[in-house]
């Protein structure tokens, strides 16, 4: 892999989790996933937490042309949170994030087209 990494994928942690099982699941170095999402403490993984998966921009599947006609875009700003689009659009964090599965949750870029579930 190269040094531009970004999120591919999001993976939410369910019971009898591990981050070797994550991780050999999506073929990556334990450490890297540490490092990637500021885990210093292995063996305290919470059920729920949401991991950030590491890859390259080659790894991204492509985004469809135009939304689906039950998501709206909104067009990320300096300033913006995953949270405060939600908010501002009335609609809940974990509906962003699923409509959005190749965003990184932690690095947002202004000028980045997210889909926003009506």
């Amino acid at each position: 892999m190269n040094n531009s990494l970004v999120c591919i994928d999001v993976y939410t942690v369910t019971a009898g989790d591990t981050l070797y099982t994550i991780a050999d699941k999506y073929d990556l170095p334990v450490s890297l996933l540490m490092k990637v999402n500021c885990i210093t403490n292995p063996y305290n993984l919470e059920i729920g937490t949401r991991l950030c998966i590491p890859g390259d921009e080659s790894q991204l599947t492509k985004p469809e042309e135009k939304p689906m006609p039950s998501m709206k875009v909104h067009v990320v700003e300096a300033g913006d949170t995953l949270y405060l689009i939600a908010k501002k659009h009335g609609v809940k964090l974990d509906d962003v994030m699923n409509a959005n599965p190749n965003i990184d949750p932690y690095n947002l870029m202004i000028g980045t087209e997210l889909y926003i579930p009506l």
